[in-house]
């Protein structure tokens, strides 16, 4: 399947707020939801109107899906593991020694020693990995030759295998492209103007100099290509999250490519690369999914109205791995409060998915 891929490269941090209270943190990465409202926002402004945009979507006959924003680092795309590949604790103890053998081989190219603990850290893997997995391969075999083959990576990196990039040894996390900043704050008392016991902490993420974001389309409607791309430029420029006005979440002019993204033949599960509410039609299945689970909330941001809390819903998170037995769709999800009457707010939570197979299917063949 061939997607336009847009990238994104912060010019600094960014701020996507997971949790409040004390300790409010930040997503490492786009979510497809957090793009589509800022997508929403940039027509708006370029257009003055945003019913045109979400029309088609309301209607079930979207112009193009969207996926989540994610790392694109050493001129890899890396893409989130998906929810049905994990270590078993047998094959914990095994892949240990299996890697020290590997490493002892490979020593003159692997310089570092593999920590068990970031196995079970893994959040991203590189399109050829991928690949492997999305055709059957379990990640305890995809371990076991990305020891072997330099081309197979994974955030956090397990190997320790030379790089191109001249930035690379300036970078303070040799595994992760990004590092989190949690910068202490205070909350002043509109009343007293004193902040007493707000005491908070903000996270910032950084991404390095040769690090950036990605996220695809698959546009349905071709008339919208170019539509989409001024609408991107225009994002770069407003920038995306929180603390905008201070400079935050503003982005590098937008660069756009194409790729080809891996098709699996009778394939019976489907791999998502955005977040998911399923309609009413496509409960069917979801019991045998391998999935989690996250509340999405927030605030409205709109000129015709005043800043509320949207309602809130859990979603299904990217990776999610469901089986392939009816259309799944998703669908724009009502999240108006009450008391906001200026228009809807929706939430964006269509399916951008592709085709896998299950580690027994491989395994049969």
């Amino acid at each position: 399947m061939k997607c336009l891929v847009i990238k994104l490269k912060p010019k600094s941090s960014f701020h996507l707020g997971e949790r409040e209270r004390w300790l409010e943190g930040s997503k490492i990465h786009f979510p497809a939801d957090t793009l589509f409202s800022a997508l929403c926002q940039a027509h708006q402004l370029l257009y003055g109107e945003v019913d045109t945009f979400i029309n088609g979507f309301l209607k079930g006959e979207p112009p193009f899906l969207l996926s989540s924003a994610f790392p694109f680092w050493h001129g890899d795309y890396f893409f989130p593991l998906p929810k049905s590949k994990f270590i078993k604790p047998e094959e914990g103890r095994i892949l240990k020694e299996s890697l020290k053998e590997a490493l002892n081989v490979n020593r003159n190219r692997v310089t570092q020693e593999i920590n068990p603990k970031d196995i079970k850290k893994i959040q991203f893997v590189n399109l050829p990995s991928l690949r492997l997995l999305l055709s059957g391969l379990s990640l305890f075999d995809l371990i076991l030759k990305a020891a072997q083959d330099p081309n197979l990576k994974t955030i956090p990196l397990l190997f320790s295998w030379p790089f191109k990039e001249k930035n690379q040894s300036q970078w303070p996390s040799k595994k992760t492209p990004w590092i989190i900043e949690n910068v202490p704050r205070v909350a002043l008392s509109r009343f007293s103007n004193h902040p007493g016991e707000n005491f908070f902490h903000f996270g910032r993420i950084f991404y390095a100099p040769d690090a950036s974001l990605f996220c695809l389309l698959e546009i349905k409607l071709p008339e919208w290509e170019n539509k989409i791309k001024a609408l991107f430029y225009l994002l770069a420029d407003e920038g995306i999250g929180g603390d905008r006005t201070c400079g935050q979440g503003l982005l590098e002019k937008p660069e756009f490519d194409e790729i080809e993204l891996p098709e699996t033949e009778d394939a019976q599960w489907l791999y998502s690369l955005s977040p998911y509410f399923p309609a009413e039609n496509e409960y069917s299945g979801l019991a045998q999914s391998f999935y989690e689970l996250e509340e999405r909330k927030g605030y409205i941001f709109s000129p015709f109205g005043r800043t509320l809390r949207r309602r809130s819903i859990r979603i299904f998170t990217e990776g999610s791995v469901f089986p392939r037995n009816v259309e799944r769709r998703g669908k724009l999800v009502d999240v108006t409060p009450e008391a906001f009457k200026a228009h809807r707010v929706y939430r964006y939570s269509l399916l951008f998915a592709l085709p896998c197979q299950m580690e027994a299917k491989a395994n049969e063949n």
